[in-house]
């Protein structure tokens, strides 16, 4: 998803009170109105997509959804296949 420059919340990924899967695939952050929306993938509805008051509960709220995701998704579910191909190649890189 095209994110507007203007709504993007910059965030620090490297900071270690921020959840070890926001870390690693560094959804984008961003304002919506009132809310914070934070979204890995295409679209909400395609991606993995949380919403809070603050960045931080927005972040939390994507972290429970990334988990759900990961626990039962379809065989076909390609943003899950993204997800475990770059934790594979990861994994061999740094060996």
């Amino acid at each position: 998803m095209q994110v507007p420059e203007e709504m993007v919340v910059k965030v620090n990924y490297d900071d270690t009170n921020i959840p070890a899967a926001a870390r690693e695939f560094k959804p984008v952050l961003y304002r919506d109105g009132d809310s914070f929306c934070c979204l890995l993938g295409e679209d909400p509805q395609a991606g993995i997509f949380g919403c809070g008051e603050s960045p931080k509960a927005a972040i939390k709220d994507w972290d429970n959804h990334f988990q759900e995701r990961l626990q039962s998704h379809s065989q076909d579910d390609e943003l899950v296949q993204y997800i475990e191909d770059s934790r594979k190649f990861s994994k061999k890189k740094v060996q």
